[in-house]
């Protein structure tokens, strides 16, 4: 997931090598590799499991209509038990391996080593250069769109109920709160095509008030702490074709690839939810799951009528 240019720090190498770098990325590789190979699995379990759906209902339908049922069948029906059997041991040894499991803990070490190192003074320093790395608006473009006033960004349809301002005070509860949260988790190394949440950037506003827009990381820039990307915001409308921004990972949530086995939520959590027809994640609270997980049951802040989310949509952040 790391950047493969490997030039030396802006301030210069810190702790004698690079290595703990390429380590993360490596390691965030395997992780990423294991994740694959167990939701390929339950895809060819859930197809098998259909295969087998439907060759005992064929097998039942004869026996029902007074055929009898060819030795052939009965065969294919136990290889595809045989091999239900093996995908459900694979998947047994793939999900409880040691050494996915350790590399899990070891990344989340190794992360929050790092952003320890990296302190609080460097979240300052970043947001005060002025390079071009760091320009707070779309890239390439000194003036703010006029689609930055946009509340809600349609796709298609239209939102019954738009989402009212935060007041004052509910900025101010919840702000510091936020900003000591954010400051204690390690940051996440994104790759190129990570599908993601994102602040957009704009002058004109606070990033507390700012939307959380879904996007697709196109750039990946420098390394470390001066690490950071250009997100596409995939907003069709977007004014003028120019929807890419600066973004850095503490204002980034990242969106999970389709088929990756997700655990299912606590009724009463607070998340951050893509809206229906739109590309604007808001602030919502787990009602339920639905659909066998598949999907999720929210509420949204200021809203009366629970809407039923894609599980991906549904992120584990606060907002």
């Amino acid at each position: 997931m790391s950047s493969q240019r490997r030039g030396a720090p802006r301030n210069g190498p810190r702790g004698g090598s690079d290595d703990n770098a390429v380590n993360r990325a490596e390691i965030a590789d395997e992780i990423r590799k294991a994740v694959n190979a167990i939701a390929d699995g339950e895809r060819k379990a859930k197809s098998l499991k259909e295969k087998i759906l439907l060759l005992e209902q064929r097998m039942r339908k004869r026996k029902d209509e007074g055929l009898g049922v060819p030795i052939s069948e009965h065969n294919e029906l136990e290889a595809l038990y045989r091999e239900q059997v093996k995908i459900a041991e694979e998947q047994k040894v793939r999900a409880t391996d040691e050494s996915l499991l350790t590399r899990i803990t070891l990344l989340g070490d190794v992360q929050k080593t790092f952003e320890q190192e990296e302190g609080l003074q460097s979240a300052r320093n970043s947001s005060s250069r002025t390079s071009g790395i760091d320009f707070d608006g779309p890239s390439d473009s000194p003036v703010p769109s006029p689609a930055d006033n946009r509340h809600v960004r349609k796709i298609g349809g239209s939102r019954t109920s738009s989402q009212p301002p935060r007041s004052n005070t509910d900025k101010l509860d919840g702000t510091a709160a936020e900003v000591s949260e954010r400051a204690s988790k390690p940051k996440i190394m994104y790759s190129l095509k990570e599908e993601v949440a994102f602040k957009r950037k704009l002058p004109s506003s606070k990033p507390e008030d700012q939307d959380w827009i879904q996007g697709e990381v196109v750039r990946v820039i420098g390394e470390g702490k001066s690490r950071r990307y250009d997100v596409k915001d995939i907003d069709p409308d977007a004014v003028g074709g120019n929807n890419i921004y600066k973004s850095s990972a503490s204002q980034m949530v990242p969106i999970p690839p389709e088929g990756t086995p997700l655990g299912d939520y606590e009724p009463g959590k607070q998340v951050l939810a893509l809206y229906p027809a739109a590309t604007t994640f808001y602030r919502a609270q787990v009602k339920s799951m639905v659909d066998g997980g598949a999907r999720v049951l929210v509420l949204f802040e200021e809203e009366d009528v629970e809407k039923s989310i894609a599980r991906r949509f549904v992120l584990d952040h606060k907002g």
